[in-house]
């Protein structure tokens, strides 16, 4: 179902039960609720009343004693990760300890699962799957084996080929330890790769605000701000963008008018070298310019980087 469409995001809701044994809670889905009628581009996804009543609706009529255990999304070509925006929906209708999220990328055929984890949302290191879809899970034990008395003849022949066994268990072992090293290599090149991933995600969230803002006139906080809210534009930081606009808005009113371009960032440059070029106030404007271009430090700034400038 994720791989059907990749030129938006699509989602489901899943179906289930927990338990809570050894301390730890175990989650199993054993079937979903494809969620029809939602809004949907190619990095949001909004679930509309219309989609929460056909959820209900077929949740009573083929599983009610089902519960529902989380909900699932697709992030095509942008890799595994929760948006400020996917938080938002976790944190106000999947709340309860035992509810998840998991996230698909279908072009780049990665998946991963989120959980609630002292209050907060994890990405869990992996998860269980039993079998096919809709095949009964079986458990088969193990027959105990007789004990049969045995001569001291045999008792000879089983204490040599333990010895045999201990030597081989022995280089089984090495080889074992050998696997583990690689193991942990391809691990460690893994994690490596979703850092680099996660630096491409922001600088296309980067982008993504840039190319809202290119066209000559620039475009207004008021603009932005009715992007943001409607979901077209997802910058990390939310909150922040949206508090630092509505703050320009309000200046505004009292006759200062801002609008907002878009700039790369060229070899050489600093934030204040380009305020400084743009005739920008870098100390009134700084708060403004770190928030709505989700940068942490203001003296790291990379060439090529699409950027947004607010203009008087």
């Amino acid at each position: 179902y994720a791989a059907s469409d990749t030129s938006k995001e699509l989602g489901t809701i899943l179906l289930g039960d927990y338990s809570e044994e050894y301390g730890k809670t175990h989650v199993v889905i054993s079937d979903y609720i494809t969620a029809k009628y939602t809004e949907a581009s190619a990095s949001t996804l909004t679930f509309t009343h219309k989609t929460w009543d056909y959820v209900h609706e077929q949740h009573a009529a083929r599983c009610p004693d089902k519960k529902i255990i989380g909900w699932q999304h697709t992030h095509p070509s942008y890799g595994i990760f929760l948006s400020n925006y996917d938080l938002f929906i976790q944190e106000n209708f999947f709340n309860l300890p035992f509810q998840v999220a998991y996230v698909i990328d279908p072009v780049q055929n990665l998946r991963g699962f989120f959980q609630w984890k002292g209050g907060k949302i994890e990405k869990l290191k992996g998860y269980y799957v039993y079998d096919d879809v809709e095949k009964p899970i079986k458990i088969e034990q193990v027959k105990a084996v007789k004990e049969k008395s045995a001569s001291s003849k045999v008792t000879a022949v089983i204490i040599s080929l333990l010895c045999v066994l201990a030597i081989g268990l022995g280089a089984y072992s090495l080889n074992i330890s050998e696997k583990y090293k690689a193991r942990l290599a391809v691990e460690e090149e893994l994690i490596a790769k979703l850092e680099t991933q996660a630096e491409s995600i922001a600088s296309l969230e980067n982008q993504l605000i840039a190319d809202v803002v290119s066209s000559e006139r620039g475009t207004s906080a008021e603009e932005l701000i009715v992007r943001i809210e409607n979901n077209e534009i997802t910058p990390r930081n939310r909150d922040e963008v949206l508090g630092e606009l509505k703050a320009i808005v309000s200046d505004a009113e009292n006759g200062h008018a801002v609008r907002f371009v878009s700039y790369t960032v060229q070899s050489g440059d600093t934030l204040e070298k380009i305020c400084r070029e743009k005739n920008i106030d870098y100390g009134a404007n700084k708060n403004i310019i770190l928030a709505i271009n989700g940068i942490e430090n203001p003296n790291s700034i990379l060439v090529g980087q699409a950027m947004v400038l607010p203009i008087m």
